[in-house]
C-alpha cells in the first residue's frame, strides 16, 4: 500500500477467539474489503476465563473486560465476538460493527450481520450468502502453489485433494464414514490419481492414524496433518478435483472458490439445514456426493466473499451519509 493510501486507510479490527476456522471467516471478509478500498487490518483474539466464556453474550458484556484497539470497522465471528462487538458499539458509536454467522440474538445489535443462507435469518441489516466468507483468492492460491511447488512436482497429475473434517454438532465422522473415505482414496490412487490429503483438528485420532498408514503405503500421496507449514491453499491450487467431507461449510465454499470440480464425501448424521447449502452448491457449482467420478464440471469460481465485501462498503457509505 502506498504511503498516501496508508495515511488515508480506515482501520479494521478482526475479532474472534483465535480458532482458525472462525477467524478466517472474519479475516477473509476484511481482506476482501481491503481489496476494494484502503483498509488496515488488525486481528484481536478474545481470551476470556472459561467461566466468562461460557456465559450468554449479554452477561459477558456486563462482566468481561475488553481492551480493544481503536478502529473504524469491527468484523467479528464466533460466539465470543458478540459481546465484544456490542461493547465497541456502546463505547464508540461511530464504529461500524459487522458480525459473521447467525448471532442467535436480535441482529439489530450490530450494524450488519452476514450469515449463511442455510441459517435462514432475516432482518433489514442482514445479508445472506452461500456458505461462509473465506480467504481464497486467485492471487493467494497462485502464491501458495508456487511456494509449495517442489512438493507438488513430485506428484504427477492428475491430482485429487481430499479435505477431511470431523465430528460436529450435525455430522459424525464415525468408522463407517471413515471407511468410505479410505476406500475412495484407494480407488482414486489405483486409477492413477495423485492425492493431496489434509485432516483437521476435528478429525478423530484413529482416522488420522489410518491416513498416516495410507500415505506411507501408497505412492504419490502428500498427507498434511498439522505439522510444519500448511499447504492447504497449495492443495486447492495444485488439485484437478477436490473432495470435501460434508460437515464443513468453510471447506466446501473454499473449494468452490477455485472453480474446480468439487464433490462431497459422505458423513453420518442428519443434513438438516445443511441440505440447503448442499442444494445451493449443487445449483451454483455442480457439487454432488462423490460416487467414483474422476472428473467433474468447471464453473465460474464462487465469489460470495467479494459480494459481501461490497455489501459492507455499501452499508458503511449509508451510515456516513
Amino acid at each position: 500500500m502506498a504511503d498516501e493510501d496508508a495515511a488515508e486507510a480506515l482501520r479494521c479490527l478482526v475479532l474472534s477467539d483465535g480458532r482458525r476456522g472462525i477467524e478466517n471467516q472474519a479475516l477473509g471478509l476484511a481482506e476482501s474489503c481491503a481489496s476494494l478500498r484502503p483498509l488496515s487490518i488488525q486481528t484481536y483474539h478474545i481470551a476470556h476465563h472459561k467461566a466468562v466464556a461460557s456465559l450468554p453474550p449479554k452477561a459477558q458484556l456486563r462482566l468481561a473486560k475488553f481492551d480493544m484497539p481503536a478502529c473504524d470497522i469491527a468484523i467479528g465471528c464466533g460466539r465470543q465476538a458478540i459481546a465484544a462487538l456490542m461493547h465497541l458499539k456502546q463505547r464508540r458509536p461511530n464504529v461500524m460493527t459487522v458480525y459473521v454467522q447467525d448471532p442467535r440474538i436480535d441482529p439489530s445489535a450490530f450494524d450488519l450481520v452476514i450469515a449463511p443462507e442455510h441459517d435462514e435469518i432475516k432482518g433489514p441489516n442482514v445479508e445472506t450468502m452461500i456458505g461462509s466468507p473465506n480467504r481464497v483468492t486467485r492471487n493467494r492460491i497462485i502464491g501458495e502453489t508456487l511456494s509449495f511447488a517442489d512438493g507438488l512436482k513430485k506428484l504427477p497429475m492428475p491430482r485429487t485433494a481430499l479435505l477431511i473434517g470431523g465430528t460436529s454438532k450435525t455430522h459424525d465422522l464415525d468408522k463407517a464414514s471413515h471407511l468410505v473415505h479410505m476406500h475412495t482414496a484407494k480407488t482414486l490412487a489405483a486409477a492413477g490419481q495423485s492425492l493431496l490429503i489434509t485432516t483437521s483438528r476435528r478429525t478423530p485420532d484413529y482416522a488420522v492414524l489410518d491416513w498416516k498408514r495410507f500415505a506411507s503405503d501408497i505412492d504419490n500421496v502428500w498427507l498434511h496433518e498439522g505439522d510444519g507449514p500448511n499447504p492447504y491453499f497449495a492443495f486447492l491450487g495444485g488439485a484437478d478435483m477436490i473432495l470435501v467431507t460434508e460437515d464443513s461449510t468453510n471447506m466446501l465454499t473454499e473449494a468452490c472458490a477455485t472453480g474446480k470440480a468439487v464433490f462431497r464425501l459422505p458423513m453420518s448424521g442428519q443434513a438438516g439445514k445443511f441440505q440447503t447449502l448442499y442444494d445451493a452448491l449443487e445449483n451454483r457449482c455442480g457439487v454432488t456426493r462423490h460416487e467414483g467420478q474422476l472428473r467433474g464440471l468447471s464453473y465460474p469460481p464462487l465469489a460470495e466473499t467479494a459480494r459481501m465485501a461490497e455489501a459492507v462498503w455499501t452499508r458503511f457509505d449509508q451510515r456516513a451519509g
